[in-house]
């Protein structure tokens, strides 16, 4: 929300109270705070701030942790609210103006609704057929009108207040915050997962000297995130999309149809991952009817890649979904796909905002870049392409305030902590090695042996524990240092080791944990 200076609200201001809710943990608070909508004009207004947080319960605190979950565009608000105790004193972390494109959700979807950006690319099963080619040629011309249609819709709803959502305006205002809650020589704490790395990425470099406890975890390559136009970043982001893919098939198969529906019995991995690349092929010349949905359809190829590959948790529900698509009935997969994240273009605030401009490219280097990664990196190209909604920006109407483009190189005195999984299907492992080939010795590596988007993706008993000793001391565990996870995302496939989420211990880290959202949201992927 932006307000005029003639407004009631005061820079500086700031107010908690308790939050109340049926997932919301005893103790935890709501709060906001008052800061420069813009912080080289002070005319331009102010910003309404929200937060959640969760006080330390040591009798010793070492100050606030802000953490942010992801997104952009995700509320970190609910993350201290509602899981506090595990990660104390939390601030769940800053985002900005709200956006309101469309009058409503309901408007959102009608204007997307059976268009490429609902349904995504129907791509042929068989790839270099020139009739495949002109068939997406076709569908990204279409794209292109409706993202500059978008656009041009926001620019007339909301007008200056989109400048203010990009990522450089958060590290100010972590900054601004942690002297409002802990006093001006108080470093920034800060744990970034997913879009949230990005942001620890601007804030050590932006500002070096206020770095204290930064950890970022399920990393995302900022300096392509800043300077490359978004069809160009699937080749290198996408690396072990296909592997984690596999993986889950190879898993269902090995537990069989009593844990996996999705399994037959005496399976491969190998024939299981035939049969169903065989049905989401088909789907290509006969899409299915689903007439059951909440919003009735057709299951296209396009919608069934879809599947929920960063959660290795929920590959049990995914391949149930995926049998019976695969038994005539696709209810569960639409209904999934139609379930949208983001109600907005809260996502596009963000990326168009940090991105350098870039100059219209044609249909044709898109689309020939995209079939390029889907035979030689990822079949699930051209569905992250909508699944990741950072499309569009060389119509970005507006020019934020400050943009951040590098280098990530920054000295630091208080060393970041690094984290991936092995195989991370959205933000590889590549990525995190980038980040610390560029920030040297001001960085540390931790990888977490399995699959899946950012290390909360399976428990590990090892990687909490070193969490935790980050953020109590800085203590960085030594240079190679591999954790294995403690559970399987098949119950069959447990071991006697394995321990169940809930025994693993919460990082108590006698620091309160702050999670903010923000009115004019700055925000917070898969």
């Amino acid at each position: 929300m932006r307000h005029s200076v003639l407004d009631p609200y005061k820079v500086g201001e700031i107010s908690w109270s308790a939050c109340q809710g049926d997932s919301v943990v005893s103790g935890a608070e709501y709060g906001y705070a008052i800061v420069p909508l813009e912080y080289f004009n002070t005319s331009a207004g102010v910003a309404k701030i929200a937060f959640g947080r969760f006080n330390a319960t040591a009798p010793t605190r070492k100050g606030s942790v802000f953490v942010n979950p992801g997104g952009p565009g995700g509320l970190g608000v609910g993350l201290a609210t509602t899981s506090g105790p595990d990660l104390q004193h939390l601030v769940s972390t800053v985002t900005r103006p709200t956006t309101q494109c469309f009058p409503a959700p309901g408007a959102r979807q009608a204007f997307i609704a059976n268009t490429v950006i609902d349904c995504s690319y129907d791509v042929s099963p068989n790839v270099t057929d020139p009739a495949n080619r002109f068939h997406l040629l076709q569908t990204q011309r279409e794209a292109d009108a409706l993202y500059k249609s978008q656009f041009a819709v926001y620019a007339r709803t909301m007008g200056d207040n989109l400048r203010y959502m990009g990522t450089s305006s958060v590290v100010r205002d972590l900054d601004f915050i942690t002297t409002l809650l802990d006093g001006k020589d108080a470093l920034i704490n800060f744990y970034g997962l997913s879009y949230g790395t990005a942001i620890g990425q601007y804030l050590v470099n932006m500002l070096p000297d206020r770095v204290g406890r930064v950890a970022i975890d399920g990393v995302l390559d900022s300096a392509a995130w800043t300077s490359e136009p978004y069809y160009k970043w699937y080749r290198d982001w996408l690396v072990f999309t296909d592997e984690v893919y596999k993986m889950f098939l190879t898993e269902c198969a090995n537990v069989g149809p009593s844990h996996c529906a999705l399994a037959n019995s005496g399976e491969s991995g190998d024939a299981l991952l035939a049969r169903v690349e065989a049905f989401i092929n088909s789907l290509y010349n006969e899409p299915l009817a689903v007439p059951n949905a909440t919003l009735p359809g057709i299951l296209t190829s396009g919608r069934a890649r879809r599947n929920n590959l960063v959660t290795p948790q929920t590959w049990p529900t995914t391949a149930d979904a995926l049998a019976e698509a695969i038994n005539g009935n696709g209810t569960t997969i639409l209904n999934t796909v139609n379930e949208k994240e983001l109600k907005d273009l809260e996502r596009s605030a963000v990326s168009c905002n940090d991105g350098k401009p870039f100059a219209l490219p044609s249909a044709e280097e898109v689309i020939d870049e995209l079939l390029d990664d889907v035979e030689n990196v990822s079949r699930s190209t051209f569905t992250v392409v909508t699944s990741e909604p950072d499309t569009g920006c060389q119509f970005w109407p507006v020019t934020p305030p400050e943009q951040f483009h590098g280098p990530f190189n920054q000295t630091l005195k208080n060393p970041m902590l690094i984290l991936s999984n092995s195989l991370d299907p959205s933000t590889p492992l590549t990525s995190a090695k980038l980040a610390l080939q560029r920030q040297g010795a001001s960085a540390a590596l931790l990888v977490q042996d399995g699959p899946g988007h950012t290390t909360l993706a399976l428990p590990s008993l090892c990687k909490a524990r070193a969490l935790q000793a980050f953020f109590q001391n800085g203590t960085l565990l030594a240079e190679g240092t591999v954790c294995p996870v403690d559970a399987s995302p098949f119950p069959a496939a447990a071991k006697e080791h394995d321990v169940p989420y809930e025994c693993v211990a919460p990082l108590k880290l006698n620091t309160r944990s702050i999670g903010l959202s923000t009115m004019v949201y700055r925000y917070y992927f898969w």
